[in-house]
């Protein structure tokens, strides 16, 4: 099974544990990117998603909804 570097959240320093830092006992993130890909089957869905949360928090768009 491969190890995944972890990043603790409080310090900044990275380990290869998994449950807490062993520097300061915070908790660890994964500090790599999701992985991409150009056939993005949800990438509509999630676009349209950030549009609609865009809308709701700022109000539409320039030049839409005039």
């Amino acid at each position: 099974m491969p190890k995944r570097l972890r990043r603790c959240k409080e310090c900044g320093e990275y380990t290869l544990q998994r449950d807490k830092c062993p520097h300061c006992g915070g908790d660890l993130e994964v500090p790599h990117p999701h992985r991409f890909s150009p056939e993005d089957p949800y990438g509509k869905y999630r676009r349209k998603l950030k549009k609609r949360m865009w809308a709701e928090k700022f109000g539409p768009p320039p030049g839409e909804g005039d």
